[in-house]
Parts: structure tokens; C-alpha cells; sequence
């Protein structure tokens, strides 16, 4: 009796701890979007000051950011959001044309959407080179 006491107890045990790590995984993720996908969204202000990860394409580069747009449509205009990369450091092969992830938390939606960035990074290029 006091043996199935103890194992369904420990049964619970498990059961809670493994629903509290499910929920905390769940709730602790980074969602990941294309400028597209993003811009799309219902309630995009929902986002505001929530870490989010963005994909896209550098475009016009100054001193306090830049400008990406969607990896599918870089010619779309309406498709552009600023990155507010100061003290950021931008890694090796940073430069207009390239495709970059942003994470980073979304500041305003208002006319030009704009975007404080906390981490960039490239694709390393001599992965994708063939070695010959």
C-alpha cells in the first residue's frame, strides 16, 4: 500500500514538472517572422516591446540602422521596417543586399515601422562557398 502511495505521488510529480516545463518552453520562445509575415499579422502593436525575431533583406544602411525588407518581395515598398541596430554589433558579411535575422523588440508601427535590435546575424559565407 505504501509502495503504489509513493509511486503514484512521484507519478504527479513528474506530471506537474513536466507541464511546467512544456508551459515555460512554450511561453519563453522567440517567434520567428519575415518582414511579410509580420507586417501581416492581425495586431502587430501586440508585438510592441516583445522580443520577436525578424528575416529580411539590408537595404539602406546609417550611422543609428537600417532598413530591411521581405526576402520575397524586396522591391515592395510598403514592405520595409527600420532596424535601430546602435550598440549593436553587426556580424562579418554585413551588407546591403545580404539576407539577416533581427532579434530585437518592435518600437512603433506608426508610418515607417520601426525596430530596436538586441542581436544580428549573417550567414556565414564559406558555408554556403563550394571549397574548390
Amino acid at each position: 500500500m505504501v509502495k503504489s502511495r509513493n509511486v503514484i505521488f512521484t507519478a504527479i510529480i513528474i506530471i506537474i514538472c513536466a507541464g511546467a516545463f512544456l508551459y515555460l518552453l512554450a511561453s519563453s520562445s522567440t517567434p520567428i517572422f519575415t518582414v511579410k509575415e509580420f507586417m501581416d499579422q492581425q495586431q502587430p502593436d501586440s508585438y510592441i516591446n516583445r522580443n520577436i525575431q525578424l528575416i529580411g533583406v539590408v537595404q539602406q544602411v546609417n550611422y543609428t540602422g537600417f532598413f530591411i525588407t521581405d526576402p520575397d518581395d524586396i522591391n515592395n515598398a510598403s514592405l520595409i521596417i527600420y532596424i535601430n541596430s546602435t550598440n549593436v554589433e553587426k556580424p562579418v558579411g554585413f551588407e546591403t543586399g545580404k539576407t539577416v535575422l533581427v532579434e530585437g523588440k518592435l518600437i512603433s508601427t506608426t508610418s515607417i515601422w520601426k525596430f530596436k535590435a538586441t542581436m544580428i546575424s549573417t550567414k556565414c559565407p564559406s558555408k554556403y562557398q563550394d571549397e574548390t
